[in-house]
C-alpha cells in the first residue's frame, strides 16, 4: 500500500513538473511546429545493465512520444545509437535477446565463426601462450572486439551511407574519452560504428579505438550520463535515464570486470551529480539493478525486463507530456519503427591495410568479394569471417566510403595474430589416464599461408600428433595437409561374455597426406592416402593371444560437416565424420598362439586381404528450451570383405573418443566388444540446472557382427547412463554412472578435459 502511495505521488509530482515546464511556452507557440519545445533523451553508461534502457525507450514508443535528439554513453550509446537510427524500442529487445554478449565479450570467436580446418584445434587448451620473434608475448587480456564489432556493423547497415549523426532519424551524439588527455571526445560524425565501438572501449577490457589522430576510450570515464551535451545541442526538456549509481560501494564490487569498470570513473562521479540536476525528467534504473552488475551478461531477460517495469511505472509521465505537446503543437502521427530501407552496396574497390606477415593476395582471395559486386551486409559480415576464420587475425575492420549512388569503396583495416603459440591443456580419462597436453603452433612456417603444429600427450598412454596445412587455389578454398599420429594405450581384451581375458599394449601409428575443399566454414570434403602400423602385445600369455604387428595402405575419401554452436555443451549444430577408403597392401607379422604354440591362421579364418571400410560419427543438438538440448548420436563402422579378427576392428565402448577406430557406447568400458561392423544410436538430454552444471541422461542401442567372439552373428547392445558434468576452465568435467544389459554391471566413467 505504502509502495504504491509512493508510485503514485512521484506521478503527480512529474506531471505537476511537466504542467510548470509547458508553461514557459506561451500560445503563440501553438502557430508554429518549429517553436515546438525539443524532447531529448539521454541515457548513462552502465555496461550489462544499461540494456535496462531499452524498456525505458518502449515506454516512450507507447506514448507516442516524439524524441528530437538523443546523447548516450557506452551501452547507452548503443542502445541510443540504435534508435537514433531508426530502431524502434521493440526492435532493439527483439535484437539485445537474441545476441549472444558474453561472446561479444571476450578474444575467443564463437565457433560457428572459425574456418572448417581449424575447428578441431580450437579453443581446446587452457593457456595459450603467443610469441614473438622468439620471445612469449603475455596476454594483455585486453578484448579486441572483432564480434562486437561485426554486430554493431550489422545493426547499423541502414545507415551506412551517413556520416553526419544529425542526419539520423533522430541527431545523435555520443561521448567518448582521449586516453592520451583524458579530454571529452563528443562524436557525431564519421562512422557510427567505430564511434559506438569506441564510446564503450572500457579501460582495461577493450583496446582503445584509433579516431582521426586520437586513441579513445570508454565515454563513460569523464562524462558517463551526458545531459549536459543533450542541453548543448538544444534540448528544452531531457529525460534521463540513469542505470549508474555512481560509484559502487566496497561489497558490490564482485568481479574484476565490476573493479576495472569502477577504477575507470572515479573522474565521472562530479559530472554525473551536475547531470542529474539538469534532468527535467529524471528516471532513476539503478534501483531497480541493484542485484546486477556492469558484467551481468548472463542476466539479459532479467535486466530488459527491470527496465519494462520502469518505463511502465514512467508511462503516464511519457503519455500526458506527448498529448500535451501534441495538443499545442499539431504534428504527424507518431511512427516508433523509422529505419530506413537497407539497401544493397556496390564495392567499387578493396583496400587492405595493417598486414605485416601475411600477404594481401591472401586476404583478398579468401574475402571473396569482387570490385564492382553488389553485396548485402550479411554477405560482407560472411566474407570478412572467412579470413577472420583462419585463425591469422586478431581484429578485421572495414569503412564504406561513398562513391556516388549506391556505390562505396572498402577500406580494411587489419591486426594480425603472433604467428607462434605454445598451448597446453590438462585431462583426465578413465582409459587412458592423467595426460597434460602441449601444443606448439607455427603459421608460416617456411611456406606462407600455412599451418604447422606437433601436439603431445605426456602419460603413460601417450599420443603424438604433428600436422602442416597449406591454403591453396584461386579462392584458397582448397587445403593440402601431410600429418602423423602415435597412440600407445593399455586396452584390455574380453571374451564373448563380457569376462576379461588379459591386458594388452595396443600401438598404432599413421603418416597421411590429404587434399580437402572447405564448401564453406562448417563443410569440407576431402581425399587422401594413410599409411598404418598397427601392434599388439600382450602382457602376459596364459591364454589365446594376438601379438605381432602389420602395416597397410588406406585410400580414403572424406566428409565433415562442424556446425556446433560451442565447443563445451553445444546446444545446437551437426557434427558430422564420414570416411571411405580401401584398405590395402598390407605387411602382416600378427601371429596367434595358445597355451605358448602359433596357430594356423587360415585354419582360423584369419586372412589379411585387401578390404573396403566405411565409418559414420555423428553427434546432433537440437535445443529444447533455454536451458536444455537434445542429443542424437550415430555411429556406423562397417568392413566389407574383412577376416582379420581384431587387428582393424572398431573398438566399442567408453564415454569419449579416444582411440583410433574407437565407437563410444554408454554402459561398456573401450575394448569390451571388438567387431568388423557395428551400427550404434544414443540419446541423451542435456539440461543446465545451474549454470554450467549438467544432468546428462542417456540410452543407446546398437548392433553389431560378433563373428570373430563365437555364438551368434548379429548380436544387440543397450546401454543407459545418468551423467553429470560441468562446464570449467579445463574443459568438459563429466562422471557418469553406466549400465549395460549384456555384461550386467554397474560402471563409473570419467572424463575432465578436453581429450586428444
Amino acid at each position: 500500500m505504502k509502495q504504491g502511495l509512493s508510485v503514485y505521488i512521484s506521478k503527480v509530482i512529474c506531471l505537476c513538473l511537466l504542467a510548470t515546464i509547458l508553461s514557459h511556452y506561451t500560445v503563440e507557440a501553438q502557430q508554429t511546429i518549429s517553436n515546438r519545445p525539443k524532447v531529448g533523451v539521454t541515457l548513462s553508461g552502465g555496461g550489462a545493465r544499461g540494456l535496462a534502457h531499452i524498456g525505458i525507450l518502449e515506454a516512450i514508443d507507447s506514448a507516442g512520444l516524439k524524441v528530437d535528439l538523443l546523447t548516450g554513453t557506452s551501452m547507452g550509446s548503443i542502445i541510443g545509437g540504435l534508435y537514433a537510427m531508426g530502431y524502434s524500442g521493440k526492435q532493439i529487445e527483439a535484437a539485445a535477446r537474441k545476441l549472444n554478449w558474453n561472446s561479444l565479450f571476450t578474444n575467443q570467436p564463437v565457433l560457428n565463426d572459425i574456418s572448417y580446418e581449424e575447428k578441431r584445434e580450437y579453443a581446446r587448451y587452457i593457456i595459450e601462450i603467443p610469441f614473438e620473434y622468439g620471445k612469449p608475448k603475455l596476454a594483455s587480456g585486453v578484448i579486441s572486439g572483432e564480434a562486437l564489432w561485426l554486430e554493431l556493423a550489422k545493426l547499423c547497415w541502414p545507415v551506412k551511407d551517413v556520416k553526419k549523426f544529425e542526419d539520423f532519424s533522430i541527431p545523435f551524439k555520443c561521448i567518448a574519452t582521449d586516453v592520451a588527455t583524458g579530454e571529452i571526445v563528443t562524436l557525431d560524425s564519421g562512422e557510427i560504428v567505430t564511434s559506438l565501438r569506441a564510446s564503450m572501449a572500457i579501460p582495461s577490457i577493450f583496446t582503445a579505438v584509433k579516431i582521426g589522430n586520437r586513441k579513445l576510450v570508454d565515454g563513460g570515464v569523464v562524462r558517463n550520463f551526458p545531459v549536459i551535451t543533450a542541453k548543448d545541442m538544444g534540448a528544452d526538456i531531457v529525460i534521463g535515464s540513469n542505470v549508474s549509481g555512481g560509484l559502487r560501494k566496497e561489497d558490490q564490487l564482485l568481479t574484476p570486470f565490476d573493479i576495472l569498470y569502477q577504477l575507470g570513473f572515479y573522474k565521472d562521479a562530479d559530472d554525473f551529480k551536475k547531470a542529474i540536476t539538469k534532468c527535467d525528467i529524471y528516471v532513476p534504473v539503478n534501483k531497480e539493478l541493484e542485484n546486477y552488475s556492469a558484467a551481468s551478461f548472463g542476466s539479459v531477460d532479467s535486466i530488459i525486463e527491470a527496465g519494462q517495469r520502469k518505463g511502465r511505472e514512467l508511462y503516464p509521465v511519457f503519455k500526458h507530456l506527448a498529448d500535451s505537446l501534441n495538443a499545442l503543437y499539431p504534428q504527424e502521427p507518431f511512427v516508433a519503427e523509422r529505419l530506413p530501407f537497407p539497401a544493397d552496396i556496390e564495392i567499387s574497390s578493396i583496400h587492405v591495410s595493417g598486414l605485416v606477415h601475411s600477404d594481401q593476395k591472401f586476404f583478398l582471395q579468401r574475402l571473396h568479394l569482387k570490385p564492382n559486386g553488389c553485396y548485402t551486409s550479411a554477405q560482407l559480415r560472411n566474407a570478412i569471417l572467412n579470413v577472420y576464420g583462419t585463425r591469422f587475425y586478431k581484429l578485421i575492420t572495414y569503412n564504406l566510403v561513398p562513391e556516388g549512388y549506391g556505390k562505396s569503396r572498402m577500406d580494411i583495416t587489419v591486426e594480425e595474430n603472433p604467428l607462434t603459440y605454445v598451448k597446453v591443456a590438462l585431462n583426465y580419462n578413465t582409459l587412458t589416464g592423467a595426460n597434460a597436453i602441449v601444443n606448439l603452433t607455427q603459421r608460416n612456417f617456411i611456406i606462407p599461408n600455412s599451418r604447422s603444429f606437433v601436439r603431445v600427450a605426456i602419460s603413460e598412454n601417450p599420443r603424438l600428433e604433428a600436422q602442416y596445412f597449406k591454403y591453396l587455389g584461386r579462392s584458397r578454398d582448397f587445403g593440402f595437409g601431410m600429418s602423423t599420429y602415435y597412440e600407445n594405450n593399455g586396452l584390455t581384451f574380453y571374451d564373448d561374455e563380457f569376462a576379461r581375458l588379459q591386458p594388452y599394449r595396443s600401438k598404432y601409428a599413421n603418416a597421411n597426406m590429404d587434399l580437402q575443399y572447405m564448401i564453406s566454414r562448417d563443410m569440407s570434403v576431402g581425399a587422401g592416402t594413410r599409411w598404418e602400423y598397427i601392434k599388439f602385445k600382450p602382457q602376459f600369455s596364459n591364454f589365446t593371444d594376438v601379438r605381432g604387428s602389420t602395416n597397410q595402405l588406406n585410400t580414403y575419401i572424406s566428409f565433415g560437416i562442424n556446425s556446433l554452436n560451442q565447443r563445451i555443451y553445444p546446444t545446437k549444430g551437426l557434427q558430422l565424420d564420414f570416411e571411405a577408403g580401401y584398405v590395402y597392401n598390407q605387411h602382416s607379422g600378427i601371429k596367434v598362439s595358445s597355451g605358448g604354440h602359433e596357430m594356423d591362421l587360415d585354419s582360423l579364418g584369419v586372412r589379411f586381404d585387401d578390404y573396403q571400410r566405411f565409418v559414420l560419427n555423428m553427434k546432433y543438438y537440437i535445443p529444447t528450451g533455454r536451458k536444455s538440448a537434445l542429443e542424437l548420436d550415430g555411429n556406423i563402422g562397417y568392413n566389407l570383405h574383412y577376416k582379420e579378427s581384431v587387428v582393424n576392428g572398431y573398438v566399442v565402448g567408453g564415454m569419449n573418443n579416444v582411440m583410433r577406430n574407437q565407437v563410444p557406447f554408454v554402459g561398456l568400458y573401450e575394448g569390451e566388444v571388438i567387431t568388423p561392423k557395428i551400427a550404434a544410436v544414443q540419446v541423451a538430454w542435456q539440461y543446465e540446472f545451474i549454470r554450467n552444471l549438467y544432468a546428462i541422461p542417456r540410452v543407446g542401442t546398437a548392433v553389431y557382427d560378433g563373428e570373430f567372439t563365437g555364438g551368434n552373428r548379429y548380436k544387440y547392445l543397450t546401454g543407459y547412463g545418468l551423467g553429470a558434468g560441468y562446464s570449467s576452465r579445463l574443459g568438459p568435467v563429466e562422471a557418469t554412472v553406466m549400465y549395460s544389459d549384456q555384461p550386467g554391471r554397474l560402471k563409473f566413467y570419467v572424463n575432465m578435459g578436453f581429450n586428444f
